[in-house]
């Protein structure tokens, strides 16, 4: 029944409206040009380079482009002395090449860094295993990747989850000896003949099995908890689309988008004056 309310007070959400309104006077400080960027262009892999160009990933741009094109190097440069923000804009149209190749090893960096961090984290809780791997290594590197790949599919999920919840991670890791536990059990009780004993294994197994249903109960009370989060975290987007979109219905923001779009579009033509 909590499932079911929360499921129906997303769709609440969602359909949302009358939501309180930012003051007119915050909205137009900062309705500029957000307005125009085109959403659907965008790579979803390279917000991070649109959040601001540091001096150093300019220049290597720069440096790329001079290469490619020097012609519109040059123009880039002259245009960087008159009107910096307009520089930025051309540089993030004309250096794609360069800007492509730095999203990919920005993600080749992080992909390196999260399996070195793996590999520590199997040192500390699966010593045997990382011993294994590193032997593995030195001998045969293409069946270390090959190894390295299953270790990540049997621990990565343990890994992953004590990297951002480590209760979940906790709970994770008992239930996974308790797995091995229960396949262990239940080859005894195939192979066992005596039935003291085989009474004896199945009293143990009911304890594994019991257990393991407490650990699947949690499991599933951390992720509700997790989805009132992200419920929490759906409004306050919601109450900001919605501030958003009023901002921008205001006539007076309108016409200051539309002068400064027309202003951006035309700044090369001279003897024009708006309105």
């Amino acid at each position: 029944m909590r499932y079911h309310r929360v499921a129906v007070l997303l769709v609440g959400v969602a359909l949302a409206g009358g939501v309180t309104v930012a003051p007119l006077a915050a909205a137009e400080k900062k309705a500029k040009e957000s307005i125009w960027k085109d959403e659907a262009k965008e790579s979803r892999h390279s917000w991070w380079l649109y959040r601001g160009l540091s001096d150093e990933t300019m220049e290597r741009i720069m440096k790329g482009l001079q290469q490619r094109d020097p012609a519109k190097a040059a123009e880039l440069a002259e245009i960087r002395k008159k009107d910096p923000e307009r520089f930025k804009a051309e540089l993030r149209e004309y250096g794609r090449p360069e800007i492509n190749q730095m999203i990919r090893e920005h993600y080749e960096a992080r992909r390196q860094r999260r399996n070195a961090e793996f590999v520590e984290w199997l040192k500390a809780n699966y010593p045997q295993e990382e011993q294994n791997l590193a032997k593995l290594k030195e001998r045969n590197p293409q069946l270390y990747i090959k190894s390295f790949d299953h270790m990540m599919k049997v621990y990565g999920p343990i890994f992953e989850a004590e990297s951002s919840n480590p209760e979940l991670g906790a709970v994770l890791k008992e239930d996974f000896e308790l797995k091995k536990r229960r396949d262990e059990l239940r080859k005894q009780l195939r192979r066992e003949k005596s039935e003291t004993k085989r009474q004896a294994i199945g009293l143990e197994l009911q304890e594994v099995v019991a257990r393991r249903y407490d650990l699947i109960v949690r499991r599933k009370e951390i992720a509700y908890e997790q989805l009132l989060k992200r419920l929490d975290e759906l409004q306050k987007q919601v109450r900001q689309s919605n501030d958003e979109i009023a901002k921008y219905k205001d006539d007076r923001v309108k016409r200051e988008n539309i002068r400064r779009h027309l202003q951006y579009l035309t700044r090369q033509t001279s003897n024009f004056k708006w309105d």
